[in-house]
């Protein structure tokens, strides 16, 4: 596959600290795409890997959340779940990709990838979820 398309965002990504309690990952982690034509009975498949390190480099879990597409659209977005994926790691990264499969049958093409910082931990040193 060729990576041909731009990479996926966090909108809620507050720079630069990245994803942190402030953003109260226990409600899921917002990975979306813009501005890409999507075609009805296209697919997207998010891939997202969540590293216990702030490069990248050390991954903890991987997720994958296919999306369907039902309309013609610019936009397609994926909520990573919290339980078994975002709860796994206190301080580290997310880093995210998609592959968008056409519906016409051609040839698949894979997005850049996009990194963001995640962080539970608080300034006193408590670490945040959904009970504090």
């Amino acid at each position: 596959m060729s990576i041909e398309l731009d990479f996926p965002e966090f909108p809620y990504e507050e720079p630069p600290a990245g994803i942190t309690c402030q953003q109260k990952p226990w409600n899921g982690v917002l990975v979306r795409v813009d501005q890409i034509p999507f075609k009805t009975g296209d697919k997207v498949t998010f891939h997202v890997t969540v590293c216990s390190d702030d490069t990248g480099q050390t991954p903890a879990v991987e997720d994958q959340g296919v999306v369907n597409i039902a309309a013609d659209t610019t936009s397609a977005s994926y909520t990573v779940p919290w339980y078994g994926v975002l709860d796994a790691v206190t301080k580290g990264s997310i880093s995210a990709y998609y592959t968008l499969t056409p519906a016409d049958g051609s040839a698949p093409s894979t997005s850049q990838d996009a990194l963001v910082q995640y962080s539970r931990q608080q300034r006193d040193g408590t670490v945040c979820g959904p009970d504090n």
